[in-house]
C-alpha cells in the first residue's frame, strides 16, 4: 500500500494474541497474511516487560530467528493503542475509528487490509468445509487444489477449522496414501496439506490428532521436517514409542539437529 506500512502486528487470536505478517504478493492485487507467533491466553499481562514469560511466546516461524522482544513489542502495542480498542459498529459511521485522528494511520489502514482478508479466508474454508461435510468423498485428488484450499486455514491461524478438516481429511488421505500407485507431486503438495493441518492441530493442544496428519504426511513423502514436526507431537502426546521410532527413522537418514539430541540419551546408535 505504502513504501512505509507496518508488516508485522497484532490481533486476539482463538487461544491468545496472534502476531501476523503482511506480505506483499508479486503477481496478485492484494497482500497475504501469515500468524508467525502466538501469545498464549495469560502472558499479554506479561508483554512489553523484560521478565514476559517467553514460555507464552510460541513461535511459528522459529527458521526466522525473530527477536522475542520484538514480537511482545507488537503485543504491547495492541494493549496500549486505544484505536484497537475501541468499539464500533460497521453501520454506524458516527463510531468509525478515524484515520485523521490517530498517531500512525497506515495502523488503520493495515487493519482494515486484514479485515478484508480475513473474511475473504474465513468465507473461503468455510465453503471448503461444508462442501466436505455434503461430501466426504469429494476431497481434490490434486495434491496442489488440496494445498490451497488449506493454506488460507493455516495462514490465518484458524485452529477450531483446522481440527475440524484434520478429523474429516486424514483418513481419506491415509487410504489414499497407502493404495498402491499412489505418487505425490513434484512440490510434495498432498503431504504439505497434511503437514499444515498437523500444524493447526498441535497449536490447539490436539496432539493426538497432530501426530496422525504428520505421520500421515511421511507417508506422502519423507523429509526432515515432516520427521521433526513428529517428534514434536509424540512428545506432547507422551507417546515414547512413536518418539522412539520417529527419532530412529530421523538418525537413519539425516544427523539429528542439536536441540533433539538429548532425546536419545541412553537408547542404542
Amino acid at each position: 500500500m505504502f513504501e512505509s506500512d507496518p508488516t508485522d502486528f497484532a490481533i486476539q487470536g482463538e487461544r491468545g494474541i496472534d502476531l501476523f505478517l503482511r506480505l506483499d504478493a508479486p503477481g496478485h492485487k492484494r497482500a497475504r497474511f501469515r500468524c508467525i507467533a502466538t501469545l498464549l491466553d495469560g502472558g499479554d499481562a506479561a508483554a512489553g516487560h523484560r521478565d514476559a514469560p517467553s514460555a507464552l511466546l510460541i513461535d511459528h516461524d522459529p527458521q526466522a530467528k525473530r527477536p522475542a522482544a520484538a514480537l511482545l513489542a507488537r503485543v504491547a502495542a495492541l494493549r496500549d493503542d486505544p484505536l484497537l480498542a475501541q468499539d464500533f459498529t460497521l453501520g454506524d459511521t458516527r463510531g468509525w475509528p478515524r484515520a485523521a485522528r490517530v498517531g500512525n494511520p497506515l495502523t488503520l489502514f493495515l487493519y482494515h487490509e486484514f479485515f478484508r482478508a480475513w473474511q475473504v479466508a474465513d468465507m473461503t474454508g468455510h465453503r471448503f468445509e461444508a462442501a466436505l461435510r455434503r461430501d466426504p468423498d469429494g476431497l481434490p485428488r490434486d495434491g496442489a487444489q488440496l494445498a490451497a484450499s488449506i493454506v488460507p486455514v493455516f495462514d490465518f491461524n484458524h485452529l477450531s477449522r483446522g481440527i475440524a478438516l484434520a478429523r474429516m481429511i486424514e483418513p481419506g488421505l491415509k487410504a489414499r496414501i497407502a493404495a498402491p500407485g499412489f505418487a505425490d507431486d513434484r512440490a510434495g503438495s498432498t503431504g504439505y496439506a497434511l503437514r499444515m493441518l498437523g500444524d493447526l492441530c498441535l497449536r490447539a493442544e490436539v496432539p493426538d490428532l497432530a501426530l496422525a496428519c504428520f505421520e500421515t504426511a511421511i507417508a506422502a513423502g519423507d523429509n526432515p521436517f515432516r520427521r521433526r514436526k513428529a517428534i514434536e507431537a509424540a512428545l506432547r502426546l507422551s507417546d515414547p514409542e512413536r518418539l522412539a521410532a520417529h527419532l530412529a527413522a530421523y538418525r537413519a537418514r539425516w544427523p539429528l539437529p542439536k536441540d533433539l539430541a538429548h532425546l536419545t540419551e541412553g537408547a542404542p546408535s
